[in-house]
């Protein structure tokens, strides 16, 4: 049970840490450097409270999923929470170092 709390924590933590560094650099820099289509349409019709929203439901629908199947395939549990924290972790990535080069840039 703590495993599962665990590895759920940290998919979440680790999507919400995406979530606010892409917040932030569409703030500052606008959408057009988003390389998901998906989410440049999205942002399009809604705006950033509609690609939070979409975020918010990915996470949801992720950790029930991984919450439902935990008991009966706990590998579900850790392949499938591995796989959502790294997207979430690359994400973070990306997007911290696109904040920072753009901010480098600005400055020189």
């Amino acid at each position: 049970m703590l495993t599962t709390r665990i590895i759920l924590a940290g998919l979440v933590l680790a999507q919400l840490i995406d979530a606010l560094t892409f917040t932030i650099g569409v703030s500052r820099f606008g959408i057009g450097l988003e390389s998901n289509g998906l989410i440049g349409v999205l942002y399009g019709i809604g705006g950033l409270p509609a690609v939070l929203a979409v975020k918010v439901g990915a996470i949801l629908l992720t950790l029930s999923v991984l919450v439902t199947m935990a008991d009966d395939h706990p590998r579900l549990l850790v392949w499938g929470g591995a796989a959502a924290t790294a997207m979430g972790l690359l994400g973070f990535a990306t997007n911290t170092i696109t904040i920072v080069a753009l901010s480098q840039h600005a400055i020189v």
